[in-house]
């Protein structure tokens, strides 16, 4: 469906961006709260001029600073925020300021030509990929912007792959036009090489080398699907808001013909993946001329193929020297999908299988219908905790409207109903009141104790819901300090797909300064954990402490300076340490009595326990098998009811013993577990609970007698530097650091040594020797390389390692 320009209902925020020919300037800025105003939901927008859209790309790509300049050409701001100055309106977070990076997705709502944008800016370091994936799971689309000088990076790969999981249709910013070795072609190859996508370029510099843009060259720019120039008068007016739009005519000359050029290559594109262009461009009107085909299909051919995830647009500019950002807005308007344009949003069944919410493909699977009029249906993507309105939870509306005061039911936490004392629509960090939340959009709801990221929340009169028992409606939580409730409900009604959390990779002790702050600590903990869901709390039985696992250095170092420094809380911080697995390291059986007295009352259990290594077990996913063979001829009740609940119960007792090993109280992975020659003593003795305590001491014997080791994570890591120091990294890499180099190539990006050619080196390595890698790194090379790093999975240590980590963690061996 063809995009109908700016859908005259209303008039524009200010003086109107692009004039034909005729230069005009950034009308007087209304202010935040008229804006504010003209675009909340309380005065609901249809849902086709609707935009929820993410920002995502490599770190420091320029994400923040591209949205800051969107906010001041849309009249949300009086000046430009800019990330080295610590003023964005983004980036709000102390931490975030003092750093100069985006640590968690700040949403903030604006409009422009007359549509409404949800707009969600997401960090681009590895260690916060969470705020990714939460991000990802709502939104309709989303602008990835490439560095010009660096091309496609790692975590550019990252963050695309998290949009292609999700199929959100994406168009391209390739920033930083203006840096000594910008290079857009060689950012176009990137795209197609790196990201297997097929890039469809809208823009182009109006100059001829690829040599640095400077002065006019950097103002001047060729629209190539309407043949027009796009001159940002930067010399007159530095905040970009002048721009000049000119019809291009066969008399420009050089300008004309590489404008005339890119549009064949365009139309080209185009005709491999759309029928209908190729349809009109036979036609008879246009005969096989690209410069006659008309502008209106030629947008209308890019919109569908970018709405079915084909071809990305690719656009051109320079965001700090506020270049190309207005483009960038009208290609969000044009090419990006509304609400109503995206399939409807899959739902499952809780009977459906026990792992239901991650698998999209069940044959219980639903579709939560985008319709006002039906029931509400909401998925709560995020929640921040305030200190003065308690916890703020984002939600995205998929049916139905979310209105103040009304009672919601949680159906992933086994239908708790809660009721929304209020709904805010946020602008980064400054929230507005509003009285609802319609269906396509997003907000805030205070007044949720009990939901968390990733849970479904329904209309009490939602048809999916069965009617609940009396005990179950009334069921509250109370938030007490260090106490929380682990019991797990099962989920009830209609359930929207949640998010996949990867497990922590790194962790350290904490411990409060004095047993008055033990009580501070244990909210703070509580209240990070409610909001990341990357950062997990765990006790360590032996020693008494409490570990703090993250996704990373950086993850586990920003929310240590978030609790000492914003919240204020006495508490010390141990070592940052790796977090390892533990695997059975050969086959071995264990058979096990269980005969103890409860309040009085004897039980008793027995079986046999075998476990075993999986040899081929997926390197990146925490696997394990549980085969549970209880006899039909077990002396139970006809129905078979009692056999079942023993087998559950065996099942559950086994999976619980799993996220303990023996050596050093890590998880348990890559293990295959066999439960066998269960004996039954009578319906007095052998209860559920003496199965389950069995099967768990069971485990834990076999465990020990298989000779168990460790497993530690292996880390990707991707290290860009010049050539002269590459020997010094090398040798580094494969002595203390143990690594194992996949690749050494030469890279077309510089680093921050320009004066040397720059090779980008691949290897695998141990993670646990890459703790503090970024300051050797800046020794070995003066400060000219750089590095990222992702976890790819977990592989088997060494034998004197193990030793080694043994002794250091335990004190003996």
């Amino acid at each position: 469906m063809i995009l109908r320009g700016c859908l005259a209902a209303g008039k524009r925020l200010h003086t109107p961006v692009f004039l034909r020919t005729t230069r005009t300037s950034l009308g007087p800025v209304i202010s935040a709260q008229r804006h504010r105003a003209l675009f909340t939901t309380d005065a609901v927008d249809p849902l086709s001029r609707v935009r929820n859209i993410g920002i995502i790309a490599h770190i420091d790509a320029g994400k923040t600073t591209t949205t800051e300049r969107m906010l001041h050409y849309a009249g949300f701001t009086r000046s430009i925020g800019d990330v080295d100055d610590g003023d964005t309106i983004m980036d709000y977070l102390p931490a975030e300021r003092e750093r100069g990076i985006t640590i968690q997705s700040a949403a903030i709502t604006f409009g422009w030509r007359d549509h409404q944008l949800h707009l969600i800016d997401t960090p681009g370091h590895v260690d916060f990929t969470v705020e990714v994936e939460r991000a990802m799971r709502v939104l309709d689309g989303a602008v990835t912007i490439i560095d010009a000088v660096s091309g496609v990076q790692a975590q550019t790969k990252t963050v695309w792959t998290q949009a292609s999981r999700y199929q959100i249709p994406r168009i391209i910013f390739v920033n930083k036009m203006d840096r000594d070795g910008a290079n857009w072609r060689k950012s176009v190859r990137d795209i197609e090489a790196k990201l297997s996508a097929r890039p469809l370029v809208l823009m182009i510099p109006e100059y001829t080398g690829d040599e640095r843009l400077e002065g006019g060259t950097l103002e001047s720019w060729l629209d190539v699907v309407g043949m027009e120039r796009v001159v940002f008068d930067i010399r007159k007016d530095s905040t970009g808001a002048t721009v000049r739009r000119e019809k291009l005519v066969a008399g420009n000359g050089p300008s004309f013909q590489a404008a005339a050029d890119a549009r064949e290559q365009l139309v080209e594109a185009l005709a491999e993946i759309d029928q209908h262009i190729v349809d009109v461009f036979l036609g008879d009107d246009v005969d096989g001329d690209h410069l006659r085909l008309p502008t209106a299909e030629l947008r209308a051919a890019i919109r569908r193929t970018t709405l079915s995830s084909q071809a990305s647009p690719v656009l051109l500019g320079a965001s700090f020297r506020n270049i190309g950002v207005q483009p960038l807005l009208d290609a969000i308007i044009d090419y990006l999908p509304a609400p109503t344009d995206r399939p409807l949003p899959l739902a499952l069944s809780p009977a459906s299988s026990p792992d239901r919410l991650s698998k999209a493909d069940s044959k219980d699977s639903m579709q939560a219908y985008l319709d006002p009029s039906e029931k509400l249906v909401a998925f709560a993507f995020k929640v921040i905790v305030d200190q003065q309105r308690g916890p703020m939870v984002f939600v995205r509306v998929y049916s139905g409207t979310l209105d103040s005061r009304m009672t919601l039911v949680n159906g992933t936490r086994g239908g708790v109903k809660e009721r929304a004392t209020k709904l805010l629509q946020m602008y980064a960090d400054t929230p507005e009141d509003i009285s609802s939340i319609a269906c396509g959009h997003i907000g805030v709801v205070l007044g949720l104790k009990q939901t968390k990221t990733g849970d479904t929340l329904l209309h009490p009169q939602h048809s999916s819901l069965s009617k609940l028992s009396k005990s179950g409606s009334k069921k509250h939580s109370k938030m007490m300090a260090g106490v929380s409730d682990t019991t797990e409900q099962p989920a009830i009604g209609l359930q929207l797909h949640g998010i996949d959390v990867p497990p922590p990779v790194f962790f350290c002790a904490v411990e409060a300064d004095s047993p008055q702050d033990v009580r501070p600590l244990n909210e703070a903990l509580a209240n990070m954990t409610l909001e990341d869901p990357s950062l997990h709390i765990s006790h360590d039985e032996e020693t008494g402490q409490t570990l703090l696992s993250g996704m990373g250095e950086l993850h586990l170092e920003v929310v240590r300076d978030r609790m000492l420094k914003d919240m204020k809380i006495n508490a010390s911080f141990g070592q940052m340490r790796v977090s390892y697995r533990e695997m059975a390291g050969q086959e071995a059986s264990a058979e096990f009595v269980y005969a103890k007295d409860i309040a009085n009352k004897a039980v008793k259990a027995a079986m046999r326990v075998t476990v075993s290594p999986i040899a081929d077990a997926d390197a990146c996913a925490d696997s394990n098998s549980v085969d549970v063979d209880v006899p039909e001829s077990l002396g139970m009740d006809e129905s078979g009811s009692q056999r079942e609940a023993v087998l559950v119960a065996i099942t559950e007792g086994i999976r619980s013993a799993l996220y303990r090993g023996t050596l050093l109280g890590f998880p348990v992975t890559h293990t295959a577990i066999r439960v066998t020659d269960v004996q039954y003593f009578g319906e007095d003795l052998s209860t559920t609970a003496a199965y389950r305590a069995c099967a768990s001491q069971a485990f834990f014997q076999a465990l020990k007698l298989s000779n168990p080791v460790l497993l530690e994570p292996i880390a990707k890591t991707t290290i860009l530097c010049p050539e002269s120091h590459i020997g010094s990294v090398l040798s580094d890499l494969n002595g203390a650091r143990k690594g194992r180099v996949l690749s050494l190539d030469d890279s077309d990006a510089e680093c921050l040594d320009s004066t040397n050619a720059t090779k980008v080196l691949v290897a695998e390595v141990p993670l646990s020797t890459m703790v503090g890698y970024s300051s050797s790194l800046r020794s070995l090379t003066a400060g000219s390389a750089t590095f990222t790093m992702e976890v790819i999975g977990f592989g088997p240590m060494a034998a004197q390692q193990q030793q080694l980590v043994l002794k250091e963690s335990l004190g003996y061996y």
